[in-house]
Formats: C-alpha cells, structure tokens, sequence
C-alpha cells in the first residue's frame, strides 16, 4: 500500500534515484505482462451467506478507522445490510475496482521503550487502523485465493499461528542438533526488519501471475494500491487529511 504524507519541504521521503528507476522498470514490465495475461479460473461469487460468515468472524473490540465504524456496527445491523455487501463486493470483483475510501488508512504511532529516546521514529511502531468494510472484503477474498498467497514454510513472521518463539525453537533446534554431533554451528543474522515497508507494489502484482492468480484478483489488488493513502494521528494531532 502507497503511503503518503503531506510535507512542506517537497525533497522529504523522496525516493533514491536507483530506486525510482527500478520502480518504473518493475512497473512498466508489469503492465506489459497483464495486457496479454490470461488466466482459466472461474471469477467467484460472493454470496450473502459467505459475507454473514465472515461479518460472525470479525474481531470484536478493535478501533474503528476514518469512517468510525467497528466490526460491531456490522455484526449488531440489521440482516439486509448481508444482501447490500454481497452486492457491493460482486461488483468490486467484476470491475476490478474498490471504492476510494478502501484505500484510506490511519497510523497511530506507539512507542516502544518509554525509557528510550522519544524524539527517534525507531522508537515507534505504526499500528494501522483500515475501514471495517475493507477488512471484510479481504475475507471474502481469502475465502476462495489463501492458496495463491502462500508464503515459504521458513517464514514465520507475519503469519496465522506463527511467532518469533517458533523461529527461536527451529534455531535452537538445529544448533542442537549439530552441537550433540560434535560439529560447528557458524550463525549469520541479517536484519530486513524494514523489508516488508518496502517490498515494490509492481513486484508484488508480478508474483501474483507467476503463481497464476486469477486476473480479476491481480486488478483488484493493483487498483488498491494504486488507491493507498494514510493519516498519521497521534494524541490530539494529526497530519494533514486525503
């Protein structure tokens, strides 16, 4: 997701010229390789049943984003609100399109050490708060595309039922292992903490084909991107606004 951030002195978060090249060359062979890419899947259906599902699977007691809805306005509305979502999200399949507002995110910055140095951004964590409705709609889509977005079985960090405990037990593990053998372990740690902020939205789109993802998901996804904006809000303030 593009995150942008109003500033008055126009040389802030500009990109590095390596950078921006790569960017355009990523991009440029994405739109080349989507004009001609077809795919033999089905475009699935959203059924009202699959969004009553989902609507019963959202997390309760999370804070609402710019619209100021929570999960449970959705779950508390009335039964016809299912009919009308299915309906929007039927249509978001098919055009390939989501609404702007799917797009606008807010980042509520939170420190980490109270006793480190306030005044450094490594400081911070950024939490982000997404519209309700965007949250469901990417269940809808997992729903039927998890199988497309598998990710390596190494990879334990930012997926379900994965933590850094069971990075450390497979890393203690192994050096076990080769330790009671009698053997060396040598470690290299290579820190790309920041390396899921930077991952260039054209590289994804182009892995997504490669795994043969359905078009209509790639031109969602593409057009969600494209549509990605953030309001950072700490305490009474806030930048500027879309």
């Amino acid at each position: 997701m593009c995150t942008v951030f109003r500033q008055a002195n126009p040389n802030i978060w500009q990109p590095h010229k390596y950078q921006y090249k790569r960017h355009e060359q990523l991009k440029s062979a994405f739109h080349s390789k989507f004009d001609s890419y077809t795919d033999n899947l089905f475009v699935t259906s959203c059924t009202v049943e699959l969004v009553d599902e989902c609507v019963r699977n959202l997390k309760r007691g999370k804070a609402a984003g710019h619209d100021d809805l929570t999960a449970e306005h959705v779950q508390n509305s009335h039964p016809l609100l299912m009919v009308l979502l299915s309906l929007l999200f039927n249509m978001i399949i098919v055009h390939g399109m989501v609404p702007d507002d799917f797009g606008k995110c807010i980042i509520i910055p939170l420190i980490k050490n109270n006793e480190g140095n306030k005044t450094s951004s490594d400081n911070y964590r950024g939490i982000t708060l997404s519209p309700v409705l965007s949250k469901l709609f990417e269940m809808i889509l997992l729903n039927d595309l998890q199988n497309f977005l598998e990710s390596d079985s190494l990879q334990f960090g930012f997926k379900k039922k994965s933590s850094c405990s069971h990075a450390i037990l497979a890393l203690r593990s192994v050096v076990e292992h080769y330790c009671k053998s009698g053997s060396t372990v040598t470690v290299c740690a290579l820190d790309i903490s920041k390396a899921y902020d930077r991952v260039d939205q054209y590289a994804l789109l182009s892995l997504l084909m490669e795994r043969n993802a359905p078009k209509y998901f790639v031109n969602i996804m593409h057009s969600w991107f494209e549509k990605g904006c953030t309001d950072v809000s700490s305490s009474s303030s806030s930048s500027s606004k879309w």
